[in-house]
């Protein structure tokens, strides 16, 4: 029986549109489903550790935390929209919101890169800056990549309302992507070319980050030293290169999806993004330096019960006042 859920909302799955045969359809859905429910979790978990820690909670660490709240709304509205959604205006206004999201997810991965190679300078003497800085520098990176998707909003729906003659409520092509992707030359325009030159400046970020890195290398004098410091940079500097290549192959194949409407890109963009969420999460909270303050959390707790123990065995042993004598 219809409701307004399955009517207004939900329908069902249309993934047969794009080339996905009916007996696909069920376990790719699902897929998406049972993917996107685990990365929402996951997100949440590494949102909660990286809060809980007062080791964590620097620049860099803020602003991970920034970029796990955008890939969570990212992840929790594209599984709203799983299986396509009947209403015309709740569709664009989805497609908007995941428009948006996603830029922020990029924008703040570039903003982590760049603090990494200003970390880097520090390092080395190069760009001193003090502690004060912290506040103006988080406000800064949070006008570009809070502020800057938004203008690419403002300016995707101008477009999209344009080029529509008007009438932003033809949005048949939208449900075929589960309401994400916009007209081809809005995405182009305001999804794409952005994309793209964020791409570079990360990459470029992280080749100035591991040149600066391999010269602090250079300029200690012990060996040891100089091989810790160098393998430490390097996992740092990985970690990014990780966090990147997922993200952005995901996007990728999303695009090339809205272009070519390919089964096989279409089947990877919904795998790669329903599981991007706890992927990410996993390899940002299981690193050492996460690790190594469980550890040292759980040894502070042990040694702390151990304490309270101690005394009260002691307390037992001398009475005091000495108790009355039968």
């Amino acid at each position: 029986m219809e409701n307004v859920y399955s009517g207004r909302v939900h329908g069902f799955p249309n993934w047969t549109v794009v080339g996905v045969a009916s007996g696909e359809e069920g376990i790719l859905s699902l897929i998406v489903v049972l993917g996107s429910s685990l990365s929402l979790v996951g997100l949440v978990f590494a949102f909660i550790t990286y809060s809980l820690f007062s080791d964590l909670r620097s620049l860099s660490g803020t602003i991970l935390m920034n970029l796990l709240a955008a890939l969570f709304m990212s992840q929790l509205m594209y599984v709203i929209g799983v299986g396509g959604i009947q209403d015309a205006e709740l569709c664009l206004s989805l497609s908007f919101s995941l428009h948006y999201f996603h830029l922020t997810v990029y924008c703040w991965l570039l903003s982590m890169t760049h603090d990494l190679y200003r970390s880097f300078r520090r390092n080395v003497n190069v760009d001193p800056v003090g502690d004060k800085s912290l506040g103006i520098g988080f406000l800064i990176y949070s006008l570009l990549s809070w502020g800057g998707p938004l203008l690419l909003l403002i300016a995707a729906f101008c477009h999209h309302y344009y080029y529509k003659n008007g009438n932003i409520l033809q949005v048949d092509s939208l449900k075929h992507f589960n309401c994400w992707f916009l007209d081809k030359e809005v995405q182009l325009l305001t999804y794409f070319v952005p994309v793209v030159n964020i791409l570079v400046l990360q990459l470029l970020n992280l080749g100035r980050a591991a040149v600066l890195a391999r010269y602090t290398a250079a300029l200690q004098v012990e060996p040891k030293c100089r091989e810790k410091m160098q393998r430490r940079r390097q996992l740092h500097i990985m970690l990014y290169v990780k966090i990147i290549s997922i993200v952005m192959g995901v996007c990728f194949s999303g695009i090339v999806t809205s272009y070519t409407r390919w089964n096989i890109a279409w089947i990877l963009f919904n795998v790669g993004h329903s599981l991007q969420g706890i992927t990410i999460a996993l390899i940002v909270t299981c690193n050492c330096q996460v690790v190594s303050l469980y550890t040292r959390s759980l040894k502070r707790k042990h040694k702390a019960r151990n304490g309270i123990s101690r005394s009260a065995s002691l307390q037992l042993l001398t009475w005091s006042p000495t108790p009355d004598a039968v």
